[in-house]
């Protein structure tokens, strides 16, 4: 007990050192490469399926600090427009109701889409090849997680648009799609911009100093970044409790590499 405790005291590279000790012989890695490759993608599975179960239920980003808002781009169109005085007229369908609907719809919509997660994950990570798998195994809590986002990231924008493009098309909201609302908002900023042939954008800037420019966002991707973003943000989560409590998992190489790096030894 005071040997495994002194673990406390000593770095990471000693500490494995110590795990793989045999009485009177050398010291040897209490588990390989590939072993702490093969544990860092279970623990992103484990993280990936965590993640799709929390954020596909109702509310899981609209109601949480993961909320999906409307792009920069959009926000501060509108947020022109409604700084013009007497501008009521122009504002026309640019309504707090459609915009809240528009927020609405794009967080239902990155909730549905969390269903696909585990997949696309799944995919990934297979794919994945991990030269220093034993580094990123005893890095921080979220070592994995950074390592396949900062890898993998564009792949799994490239996986995840199509679902979530196929979401935004659903009538989720009082018949409504994120899409359709989209479309409404903002068109109807667009047509103040563009009106008298880009006139309209030239009023509205020379009134409010502002360069004024039609929205030009594409919806799917940027909803997908932020569904993503939130993803991750889960994915950490996980795989920062599986560093915490490795024992509390089934997968048995999840027990015995996370363990190991955390002084805990298993069968």
């Amino acid at each position: 007990m005071l040997c495994l405790s002194s673990f406390l005291f000593f770095s990471c590279d000693t500490i494995l050192d110590l795990l793989g000790s045999s009485g009177g012989g050398s010291p040897s890695p209490s588990f390989t490469e590939s072993e702490a490759v093969e544990a860092m993608k279970s623990a992103l599975n484990v993280g990936a399926e965590a993640s799709s179960k929390q954020l596909s239920q109702v509310d899981a980003y609209y109601s949480s600090p993961l909320k999906i808002p409307l792009p920069p781009e959009v926000e501060s169109a509108i947020k022109t427009l409604r700084s013009i005085s007497g501008a009521g007229d122009l504002l026309g369908d640019l309504s707090d109701d459609l915009v809240e609907k528009v927020v609405l719809s794009v967080n239902r919509s990155a909730e549905e889409a969390a269903k696909e997660v585990v997949p696309i994950f799944s995919e990934a990570i297979t794919g994945m090849t991990v030269q220093d798998g034993i580094g990123i195994v005893k890095g921080e809590r979220d070592a994995a997680t950074v390592y396949l986002k900062d890898k993998t990231y564009n792949q799994l924008m490239k996986l995840y648009q199509p679902k979530m493009k196929a979401v935004l098309e659903k009538d989720l909201i009082g018949g409504v799609s994120a899409n359709s609302a989209w479309e409404t908002l903002t068109g109807a900023y667009n047509s103040v911009v563009n009106g008298g042939g880009g006139l309209g954008g030239a009023i509205i800037g020379g009134i409010t100093g502002t360069d004024v420019k039609p929205v030009e966002v594409d919806l799917a991707t940027y909803a997908t970044g932020k569904a993503l973003d939130g993803v991750f943000i889960k994915v950490a989560e996980e795989e920062g409790k599986i560093r915490d409590n490795p024992l509390d998992y089934a997968q048995n190489i999840i027990r015995k590499v996370f363990g190991a790096v955390k002084g805990i030894l298993t069968n």
